[in-house]
């Protein structure tokens, strides 16, 4: 617990010092709670002198108020400053994710799924605020003030004191129960809970596939599957947990049955006052309160630590290495020797080696699963590659700050992102330093201000989650825009034409051609009419390079290329054959 504890401190960074004077202050707070108890006690036994001094009476009586009034004052100034702590720590936790993530490796978001990443920065986030914010104060008040209380009695009267504490022992070995296995179990939890967080997101993001296929009911069969998952697992939990807490609960408010007979017997043979029977009663009676909260702190603690753990997971990844002495390119040449690299066990690229000389266009083309797009998304080093080398200017990838290699780099991928921003942001992400005008330029180049200017706020629009507002062709040309903006050196075009119609893809053609100009541009294309006046192209099969040359040489060469352009072209005169056709 001791190690939690310190991690939780760990991830509270700079916030620890008011989390600390948060818990003095409860503490303070709460034994001021136990004050006017103590009060009303001296004010009984003065009551049953014969004769009663009404000062003190009223000077007890006064001191009670100002202990009630000190009490609240210190536990809102306790509350105060753990919802500082936490808020400013949720911040800092989400803002510190947020760049853990960004230097991660793609290799960590195939591998764990997006419920994951989601319960741990929304949930486990949220539930430390709650328990920082909330349970952590009172967590420390319910485990000193029991210690004050305990030393009160026994100086009180020890004998009552142990009659008071009897039940403790059976209310631990209860609690015991109710903890046992307990880590496991939240582990199974939170498994079953991310799984949901998944099936949610993957329902909701999926829904025009879903209904386009008319898979409503099967996804929503997996859907509804993962919610019975979950609750048969809670109810597993509760139907476990239920007896020892029944035990618990019933055994730690127990203590009456044990105080009223010994202070009534104690009181009958002369050794106990009235007054004392009494506080012993009100006191012990409420001795079990902060028992009870501390199992119900101790619950949340460990859920709490089971968030605060995958957090950590996170924030403890391994990211991209940083070089240690940081190398600038002389060009951007870029080289591939001898790369092998596998997505776990499955290798998709087998010892590739070619070059891209400056400022020339390469086109990488082959079947579906051939490793176009891995290759495209190894020069930004998206991942690390398992052998060989790749360079830019001569210099190995591996050896360029991250800044500078995103910097040289600017992609347009067949899946894009846009954000549920403007439009106007959205570009801007190329260049953030960007003026008016020169987004408007990208823009034009990119052919998509026309349809930028019809929309309801021209530029200023926002577009939804994902691009949402726009078609498929419309996205594209904004990625391209950004591209455009970006003015990296080395361009890198993964279907860029992906989602354009005929008409327009003259002009998007247009466009990449003037983005390409004097830049080192990488294309990988289905469409090859697209990429016949490309300086070199590779065609890749299967993760090897199986051809290398000009279009008319690998036309030539009359091997896959050949094949595949032949089936290009049979495609493109391919249509529909109507009765008319026929006759």
């Amino acid at each position: 617990m001791l190690e939690d504890v310190k991690r939780l401190l760990e991830l509270a960074g700079q916030q620890r010092r008011k989390l600390i004077a948060s818990c003095i202050l409860s503490v303070i707070g709460t034994a001021l709670g136990l004050v006017p108890f103590i009060l009303i006690y001296l004010m009984v036994l003065e009551l049953f002198n014969p004769v009663i001094d009404q000062v003190y009476v009223w000077k007890l009586v006064f001191w009670c108020i100002v202990a009630i009034i000190l009490k609240f004052v210190f536990m809102g100034l306790s509350g105060s400053l753990s919802h500082l702590a936490a808020y400013s720590i949720l911040y800092d936790l989400r803002i510190k994710l947020g760049q853990k993530l960004g230097t991660l490796p793609l290799g960590y978001f195939k591998e764990k799924n997006t419920g994951d990443t989601k319960t741990a920065m929304n949930e486990h986030v949220e539930q430390i605020e709650l328990f920082i914010a909330h349970n952590l104060p009172d967590l420390t008040a319910a485990i000193v003030v029991p210690i004050f209380t305990a030393v009160f009695l026994f100086i009180v009267d020890w004998r009552m004191a142990l009659a008071t504490l009897a039940v403790i022992p059976a209310a631990l070995i209860a609690q015991g129960l109710m903890f046992k296995d307990y880590k496991p179990l939240m582990k199974g939890y939170y498994d079953a809970l991310e799984k949901v967080n998944s099936t949610v997101i993957e329902y909701t993001q999926g829904m025009a596939v879903i209904k386009a296929f008319n898979q409503t009911v099967e996804s929503f069969r997996r859907y509804r599957d993962s919610i019975e998952e979950y609750d048969d697992y809670i109810w597993m939990w509760t139907k476990r947990f239920i007896p020892s807490w029944s035990v618990f609960s019933v055994v730690v408010v127990a203590n009456l049955i044990v105080i009223l007979p010994v202070g009534a017997w104690l009181y009958i043979s002369g050794s106990l006052p009235m007054p004392t029977l009494i506080l012993f009663l009100i006191l012990g009676i409420g001795f079990s309160q902060p028992l009870m909260k501390l199992t119900m702190f101790s619950s949340q603690f460990t859920q709490n630590m089971e968030g605060v753990g995958r957090i950590n997971e996170i924030l403890t990844e391994t990211p991209l290495s940083e070089p240690e002495v940081k190398q600038i390119p002389s060009n951007f040449n870029i080289k591939f020797q001898g790369v092998h690299f596998s997505y776990g066990k499955r290798e998709v690229l087998d010892d590739i080696e070619f070059s891209v000389p400056e400022k020339t266009v390469t086109a990488l083309v082959g079947p579906s699963g051939a490793g176009k797009t891995t290759i495209a998304q190894l020069i930004p080093r998206f991942w690390d590659v398992n052998a060989g080398e790749i360079s830019i200017g001569d210099v190995n990838i591996r050896d360029l700050a991250t800044e500078r290699l995103m910097s040289l780099v600017a992609s347009v991928f067949q899946e894009v992102t846009l954000f549920n921003d403007t439009i106007y942001e959205n570009i801007r992400m190329g260049k953030e330093d960007a003026s008016e005008g020169d987004v408007i330029a990208a823009a034009k180049m990119a052919h998509c201000h026309e349809f930028i200017e019809k929309q309801p706020a021209g530029y200023q629009t926002i577009i939804g989650e994902g691009g949402a507002k726009l078609s498929g062709g419309e996205k594209q040309r904004i990625s391209i825009a950004r591209a455009i903006l970006k003015d990296a050196p080395i361009i890198i075009l993964d279907e860029a034409t992906a989602f354009v119609d005929p008409e327009n893809e003259e002009l998007i053609q247009d466009a990449i051609t003037r983005l390409a100009e004097g830049k080192t541009l990488i294309i990988i294309a289905h469409r090859l009419s697209t990429i016949t006046s490309s300086n070199q192209i590779i065609v890749l099969d299967e993760g090897k390079i199986v051809e290398k040359g000009t279009h008319e040489e690998l036309l030539l060469a009359e091997n896959l290329y050949s094949r595949m352009w032949k089936a290009h072209v049979s495609a493109q005169d391919w249509k529909f054959e109507t009765e008319e056709d026929r006759k």
